[in-house]
This record gives C-alpha cells, sequence and structure tokens, in this order.
C-alpha cells in the first residue's frame, strides 16, 4: 500500500514539474519566466516585422567587415529627422546574446556604419546601439599588410580658410576628428601615426581619445576618436593606394632608412641641435612655418643646424623640420622637435 502511494507521488510530481516548465517555459522563477517571454516577444518582432533587416556584423575585436563576418536580423530605426547636425545617427536593436559591443560595424543601404554607444537597459532582454555612418575609409598598413578601415570623419577647420599665414607663406593648417572602431590593429594607431584619406592629403594624429565610450564593463575597449592636423606629403607616401607611410608599416623592427631624418626630438632652450639625412641628391631644409622661438642658422645639401630660443614660456612647444628634394621640391621627410627647458 505503501509503494503504492509513494509511485502515485512521483507521477504526481512528474506531471506538475511538466505542467510548471509547460507553463512556466522551464523557468524557475516568475521573474524570470517574464524576461524569457520579452525576449520571445522582440526574436517575434525581428522575424516578423518588414522594417527588420539582416545584415553583415562584425564580432568584437574584428578589424572590419569581410566574406566571414557573420549576419544577423536587427532593427535600425530613425532617432530624429536627418540633418547635419545629427549626421544621421540612428538607434540599432539586436538581439541581447549577439556578440556585439560599442566599435563593431555593419553593413547598411550601402554604408558602413559604427556602433557609438550603448544605452544599459534594467532587463537583458534585447541590446540597443546608436550607430554613425561612415563617410571615408582609412588604408592603414600594417606589418606588411593593408586593412580598409571604416571611419566617420569631421571636419575641425572653423572660423578660418584652413590656412595659416606667415610673413612670408602661407601653410595648410586644418584639423579633422576621426571615430573608428577599437581592436587589435587600430589600438597600434597612436600619437604621430600618419592618416591618407582622399589621396591629396595627409593628417597626422596629435590626439587619441580611447577611453571615453565602451559598452560590455568599465575599462574594456570600445570607441576611439582622434584628432588629426594636415602633415606633409612625403616621397614613401602611396597616392595611388591612398596609404600614408608609417614606420610599422612593413616590420615590427624599425629600421632607419637612409631618408631619414637623423637627429634629436628634443631641442633644450637656447641651444643649437644638428639634423643630418643620408640622401642621393641634395637637399633643402626649413620648417613647415616661420617661428619666433627657433630657426635654421646654418645648412648644407645634408646638414642642418637648429638653433632655439631662450624664454621659458616656449618651453614644450614644438616645431616640424622637412627635408626637401632641392630638384623635385618633393618632402622626402619630416621630424617634430620639441622645445623643453
Amino acid at each position: 500500500m505503501y509503494t503504492k502511494v509513494l509511485k502515485v507521488g512521483i507521477k504526481l510530481n512528474s506531471y506538475i514539474n511538466n505542467f510548471k516548465k509547460r507553463i512556466g517555459l522551464g523557468c524557475s522563477t516568475p521573474k524570470e519566466k517574464r524576461i524569457l517571454q520579452l525576449r520571445l516577444s522582440f526574436k517575434k518582432y525581428l522575424k516578423e516585422t518588414p522594417t527588420c533587416i539582416e545584415v553583415p556584423i562584425t564580432d568584437i575585436d574584428e578589424v572590419c567587415i569581410t566574406e566571414d563576418t557573420k549576419r544577423a536580423v536587427v532593427a535600425i530605426n530613425d532617432i530624429t529627422n536627418n540633418d547635419k547636425r545629427s549626421l544621421d545617427e540612428k538607434n540599432l536593436l539586436v538581439e541581447s546574446d549577439l556578440n556585439v559591443d560599442v566599435g563593431c560595424y555593419l553593413f547598411y543601404d550601402n554604408c558602413y556604419w559604427l556602433t557609438i554607444f550603448k544605452e544599459h537597459k534594467e532587463m537583458d532582454t534585447y541590446k540597443h546601439f546608436i550607430i554613425k555612418r561612415c563617410n571615408q575609409f582609412f588604408n592603414y598598413k600594417y606589418k606588411g599588410q593593408m586593412y580598409k578601415i571604416p571611419i566617420a570623419v569631421e571636419n575641425l577647420t572653423l572660423y578660418s580658410d584652413g590656412m595659416a599665414d606667415n610673413k612670408y607663406t602661407s601653410v595648410s593648417d586644418t584639423k579633422r576628428q576621426l571615430y573608428f572602431g577599437s581592436n587589435h590593429i587600430t589600438k597600434t594607431i597612436d600619437i604621430d601615426t600618419r592618416i591618407m584619406l582622399t589621396s591629396k592629403t595627409v593628417f597626422r594624429v596629435t590626439s587619441i581619445n580611447d577611453f571615453e565610450y565602451n559598452g560590455r564593463e568599465t575599462g574594456v575597449d570600445g570607441l576611439i576618436k582622434a584628432i588629426c592636423l594636415q602633415d606633409a606629403l612625403i616621397s614613401k607616401d602611396d597616392t595611388i593606394n591612398n596609404i600614408a607611410y608609417n614606420e610599422l608599416s612593413e616590420n615590427d623592427n624599425v629600421v632607419i632608412p637612409f631618408d631619414k631624418i637623423i637627429g634629436d626630438e628634443f631641442i633644450t632652450l637656447g641651444e643649437e641641435n644638428e639634423y643630418t639625412i643620408d640622401y642621393m641628391r641634395d637637399v633643402e631644409w626649413l620648417l613647415d612655418k616661420q617661428y619666433r622661438f627657433c630657426n635654421i642658422i646654418n645648412q648644407d645639401e645634408k646638414t642642418c643646424t637648429l638653433q632655439s630660443g631662450t624664454l621659458a614660456k616656449y618651453s614644450g612647444l614644438e616645431i616640424l623640420l622637412l627635408a626637401k628634394d632641392k630638384e623635385t621640391n618633393e618632402t622626402i621627410d619630416t621630424k617634430k622637435i620639441t622645445l623643453r627647458g
């Protein structure tokens, strides 16, 4: 009799557990069930809504979109009417378990888009990002391999015509702000990295902001913002393929080539520094503009001497030394030099 009651009790518990699984969707608490219902509802929304589309979207730390990039159904919605202030930023909604974070790329409407911000939600039912349209490519050569990285570029040359007028000459003085995702390749971009945007002009990175925007947790990689100043073209720049030369372009071991300016990166106030270059033809030395605190006092075909001012207020300022081919007037190399006390 006891055995029969025990078997009936076991079967009843089994029926009750099965009933709970059917009604509770396998969840142990009503809260878990509600979250699961919301996740299933969002999946149904992605599947049935005509405006939800399938797009290629990169994983975390994936450099750019390739043939191997995963595809996912996402929802893309307008934030506001597009104008020059909003720059066509949009809302991106994806499933909660999709491997996507701030700094990832997706391809939509014949354009590359960059996730620039993540909205942290109270319930983990889906992920909500803000995406920004990329308007240019940055061809970055690293260790002999070229990477085509989509970037969003903004012009920071305000309230001027982009030229700095000196006593005798005028030089280009334009600024750009770049947005791109952080990964193992773009993290090698640093201060003084040279970037070519349109095969006509080269920019030098002067500021890196790689800490402000991320999504997963505090301290992880996310979005990189860089400020660049216009730089001079040199003979090693590839204007055909739109690739600016950098020392890390070919290999890890940076070897000083024959046509490289050799000399200290710092000059002490009130003192003189000598700079040399081993080049096959005659060289003309000049500064990118006229400085009150530093001048070229002597030069020949291979060597030049710089003299700095003596006032302490000039400490920390920078100059740019150029070496040009006398015959072709082509810039062979440039060197940034800092004054210090």
